[in-house]
């Protein structure tokens, strides 16, 4: 008769070791897959917003020059009987309508904002809708500067998500956002109150209108960066200007508040930046001046 062999199993200590091993390696290959994961994110973020810089520029050769507004209200908004634009413009849902960029738009039977893969989606944002309204932001690590904005304009089959921004200023006849004025982004949100001036004569006036001739170092002038936000203003209850740049990209510096973003440049390159030293200069529009060896914002500050 033989006899079967004897199957040694696991004694529990035996088991504890293997599973105190497992959790070992875990925890070294994690953050450096953590890591790799937020690298491949970060250059598909500066990836969108080179094509983006691409399309905007093309959208300029296209109207001898001119740069696309950030926004144009819709008349139901401002009721201002403007005829350029009577049904809005924004400047994502523009660039996709114009064929200048691809992408996923409009919305499904309940009037939820279609998305998915797109040149407009930062890998490291979140797929939650903004509903701008004021957006008083506290600081560019806010969890609300991940997510995207949504605008119907000219119809709501047009609209794109968006989690980029543009380096815009709201005109609304405010003499600061004159060309020379204190707060002269690149790009310009038409926001008149009033039916004089509304926005079509604003459009057509020399003093807010923005175009290509007026960059002069393409190389440090900022065009578009992480951000949901398409207007610079410093609206009641937020800290100012730099809380809208999103700092979503990186590890969390000044205790929470500040991170990395990507910036695309009039020249299409992209940099790396840091939102800590915009936020600890301050709350003003002059914040927004604090490294003008790595970007400008204002286009007064191009001396």
């Amino acid at each position: 008769m033989s006899v079967g062999r004897r199957v040694r199993a696991f004694t529990l200590v035996e088991l504890l070791v293997v599973i105190g091993i497992i959790a070992l390696l875990v925890a070294i290959l994690l953050p450096a897959l953590q890591k790799a994961r937020e690298s491949a994110s970060t250059t598909q973020c500066a990836s969108n917003l080179r094509q983006i810089a691409i399309g905007i520029i093309s959208y300029a050769n296209n109207h001898k020059g001119k740069l696309p507004p950030s926004k144009i209200n819709d008349t139901t908004v401002n009721s201002t009987q403007d005829k350029l634009y009577p049904q809005g413009f924004f400047w994502s849902n523009e660039l996709v309508r114009g064929k200048y960029l691809d992408s996923v738009h409009g919305v499904d039977t309940a009037g939820k904002p279609l998305g998915g893969s797109s040149v407009f989606r930062c890998p490291s944002g979140i797929d939650e809708d903004l509903k701008f309204s004021g957006f008083a932001a506290m600081f560019p690590r806010q969890g609300a500067n991940q997510q995207f904005v949504f605008i119907r304009y000219p119809a709501p089959d047009d609209g794109v998500k968006t989690w980029y921004g543009l380096n815009s200023i709201t005109v609304e006849d405010n003499a600061g956002a004159r060309i020379g004025g204190a707060n002269d982004a690149a790009f310009a949100w038409y926001n008149a109150k009033s039916a004089s001036p509304n926005n079509d004569q604003q459009l057509g006036d020399n003093r807010y209108t923005r175009s290509l001739s007026l960059i002069k170092r393409s190389a440090l002038m900022v065009m578009a960066f992480d951000g949901n936000t398409y207007n610079w203003n410093n609206i009641a209850g937020s800290t100012g200007l730099s809380a809208r740049i999103s700092g979503r990209h990186g590890k969390a510096t000044n205790d929470g508040k500040d991170g990395m973003f990507n910036c695309a440049f009039f020249d299409g390159h992209v940099a790396y930046l840091s939102t800590e030293p915009y936020t600890k200069a301050g709350t003003s529009s002059t914040a927004l001046s604090a490294t003008p060896n790595d970007a400008i914002f204002w286009l007064h500050d191009q001396i």
